[in-house]
C-alpha cells in the first residue's frame, strides 16, 4: 500500500512524532521519540526541524528542552504535513511517465484518479488529534 500512496518515511516518522507530542500534553525529545519510532534521533531530529519552522511546532534548546506543538492538534492535517515535507501531491494523467494509451479514457487512469481522489481526502480530514489517539 505504500507504493500506492507514496508517503515517505520522513512524512511517516513526523506524522507519528506529531501524535506522541500531542498524546504526551508537553516537550517531548527527539530521543525518546525516535527510541519508541524505531528511528535514529538524529534522523528525527533534522525531520521535526521544517516543522518548527513552518510553525507547526516549537522547540527549546538544552536539558529540558524538545518538540512541543505550537498549534491545536485538530488544526494539523496529515496533508498539510506530507505537503510541507514533500511537496504537493503528484497529479498523474497516466500510470506511466507518459501516455501510452491511444484513447482518452483508461480503466487504469479511472482507477488511479479514484485511489487519488479517496486518499487527498482522508488526507485532509485525518488530524494529528485522531492520529494520537491511536497511541
Amino acid at each position: 500500500m505504500d507504493r500506492l500512496l507514496n508517503i515517505s518515511d520522513r512524512t511517516n516518522a513526523a506524522l507519528h512524532a506529531l501524535a506522541l507530542a500531542a498524546r504526551a500534553g508537553e516537550p517531548i525529545t527527539a530521543a525518546s521519540s525516535a527510541k519508541r519510532l524505531g528511528v535514529s534521533p538524529t534522523y528525527l531530529a533534522k525531520v521535526l526541524q521544517p516543522l518548527a519552522k513552518a510553525g507547526i511546532l516549537s522547540s527549546t534548546r538544552g536539558a529540558a528542552g524538545g518538540f512541543a506543538l505550537a498549534r491545536d492538534p485538530e488544526s494539523i492535517s496529515a496533508l498539510e504535513v506530507l505537503e510541507l515535507l514533500d511537496g504537493k501531491l503528484p497529479e498523474r494523467d497516466c500510470l506511466f511517465k507518459a501516455s501510452v494509451c491511444r484513447r482518452k479514457s483508461c480503466v487504469l487512469k479511472e482507477l488511479s484518479d479514484s485511489v487519488a481522489v479517496s486518499a487527498r481526502r482522508v488526507l485532509e480530514t485525518t488530524t494529528v488529534a485522531a492520529l494520537a489517539k491511536s497511541f
